[in-house]
C-alpha cells in the first residue's frame, strides 16, 4: 500500500510540475505534437513503423540537400556519441601492426567534443594524430593541409562543425574543399551534431563523406537515436571494418537494404515516431534556412542584451555559432553561479554551466521550441537574479 502511494505521489509530482524552458544545447524543449507522437505504441516490425523509418531516412537526405544515389542515412540507436563512434569505427579499416604505419586518422580538436573523438580513437585502437587549438579558436584550413603534408599517412580527417563547448563554428566547408584539393582520396568526417538542420553544409562542395547528428538537436526531436549521412561510394567499401557489433554502420545499412524499415536490434520506436513529427515541423517552419534564422535571432537577442548588462563574450562574434553562447562569470564578490542557477531554475529557466578550464563561465543555449519572447524572459529573470544577489547592473570592469 505504501509503495503504491509513493508511486502515485511521484506521478503527481511529474504530471503537475511546470515545464521548464531549457536554455541548453540539448536535450531541448519540444512541441506538444512531438510529445504526442510518442503516445502510440508501435511494434518494431509494424509495417507502418517501417514506412516511417524509411521516410525519415529520405527526409534527412533532403535536409542535407543530397541525392539518395550518392548518400544513405544510417540510423544508430543511442545518443550522438554512439553515432560518432560508429562512424569513426566503421569508416577506418582494421589494420595489422605493420599496416598501422600506412594509415592514420587526423582529429581536429578545439573543444570537448573533438577531444571525445580522440578518446574514441584510443579505445578503438585507431592510429591517429591530433591538431589542437584553444577552445576559443576556430580551425584553419592551412593548418590542416600542413598536417597532411607533414604526415602523408593521414587518410581520414574528422572535425566538429559546431563546438558546443564554447559555441564556436568551424569553417568546415572551406576546410573540406582545401583537403580535397590537396589530397582527393582523404576521407572527410564532420560531427554536425549541433549544426545539422539549422546551419547548411554543402556536402558536395565540402567533399564530406560522413555527416553525423542526432535526434534531439536542431530537428527538435527527443533523445534516443542518432544518424550518419554516409557517402555510398565509401560506405560500401567498409564491410568488416567495425570494431563493434552494435555500432557497425555498414551492417545496419546492408541489413536495411534487404529489410526496409527494420533494425538488427530493437529500435527506439517512440523516439523515432516523435522525430518524424519533428521533421514535419522542420519542413513547415521553412527548413534549414528558417530554423537557422530563428536560432540566429534568438542568439542575437541573448548576446546583445547580456553585453548591455556588462557580460563578456568568450568567443569572438565573427566565430560565434547560433546554438549556444559562452559568457564569462563576473568578477564580483557577491556573484555565485549556483545562486544564479537555482534562482533561475526555481522560475523554470534552466541554463548551462561553462566547460572552460581557464576561466569561470556559463552558457546560454537558444535552440529548441524557444522564440524571441522566451529570450527576453530569460534576460528579465537574469536581471532579477542579480538584483537578488545585490549586484548592480550593468557590471563594471
Amino acid at each position: 500500500m505504501l509503495g503504491r502511494l509513493t508511486g502515485l505521489v511521484r506521478l503527481f509530482a511529474i504530471t503537475t510540475k511546470p515545464q521548464v524552458k531549457l536554455f541548453t544545447p540539448g536535450p531541448l524543449n519540444t512541441s506538444k505534437l512531438v510529445k504526442d507522437a510518442m503516445i502510440y505504441d508501435f511494434g518494431s516490425r509494424d509495417p507502418d513503423f517501417g514506412r516511417i523509418v524509411e521516410e525519415i531516412k529520405l527526409k534527412l537526405l533532403k535536409v542535407a540537400a543530397v541525392s539518395e544515389k550518392d548518400y544513405a542515412t544510417v540510423i544508430v540507436q543511442g545518443n550522438g556519441t554512439y553515432a560518432v563512434e560508429a562512424a569513426l569505427g566503421t569508416c577506418f579499416p582494421r589494420l595489422s601492426a605493420e599496416e598501422k604505419k600506412t594509415k592514420k586518422m587526423l582529429i581536429v580538436a578545439n573543444g570537448s567534443y573533438g577531444e571525445r573523438q580522440v578518446k574514441i580513437c584510443e579505445v578503438l585502437d585507431i592510429p591517429h594524430a591530433v591538431l589542437r587549438y584553444s577552445d576559443a579558436e576556430t580551425a584553419r584550413a592551412e593548418d590542416i593541409c600542413r598536417m597532411l603534408q607533414e604526415h602523408p599517412t593521414i587518410s581520414h580527417v574528422s572535425i566538429v562543425h559546431s563546438e558546443t563547448t564554447t559555441g564556436l563554428l568551424n569553417p568546415v566547408e572551406e576546410i573540406g574543399q582545401a583537403i580535397h584539393e590537396l589530397s582527393p582520396r582523404t576521407i572527410f568526417i564532420v560531427d554536425g551534431m549541433s549544426s545539422f538542420g539549422a546551419v547548411h553544409l554543402d556536402m558536395y562542395r565540402s567533399y564530406t563523406h560522413y555527416l553525423i547528428s542526432s535526434s534531439n538537436k536542431m530537428i527538435q526531436g527527443v533523445p534516443g537515436f542518432a544518424f550518419v549521412i554516409s557517402k555510398l561510394s565509401h560506405l560500401r567499401q567498409c564491410k568488416g571494418n567495425s570494431r563493434s557489433l552494435g555500432l557497425d554502420l555498414f551492417d545496419q545499412y546492408d541489413y536495411q537494404l534487404q529489410n526496409p524499415g527494420q533494425f538488427r536490434f530493437t529500435p527506439p520506436t517512440h523516439v523515432i515516431a516523435a522525430f518524424y513529427q519533428a521533421l514535419l515541423e522542420h519542413e513547415q517552419e521553412g527548413g534549414v534556412k528558417a530554423r537557422g534564422e530563428r536560432y540566429r535571432q534568438n542568439q542575437k537577442i541573448l548576446s546583445d542584451e547580456m553585453t548591455k548588462m556588462g557580460f563578456k563574450l568568450y568567443i569572438d562574434p565573427k566565430d560565434q555559432g547560433l546554438i549556444i553562447t559562452t559568457f564569462l562569470q563576473p568578477n564580483h564578490p557577491r556573484f555565485n553561479f549556483k545562486t544564479l542557477y537555482d534562482y533561475l531554475a526555481e522560475r523554470n529557466i534552466v541554463i548551462y554551466p561553462g566547460k572552460l578550464s581557464k576561466a569561470p563561465s556559463f552558457r546560454l543555449g537558444n535552440i529548441g521550441e524557444l522564440y524571441a519572447q522566451d529570450m527576453h524572459e530569460c534576460i528579465d529573470k537574469i536581471k532579477e537574479a542579480f538584483g537578488h544577489m545585490g549586484i548592480p547592473l550593468p557590471l563594471k570592469d
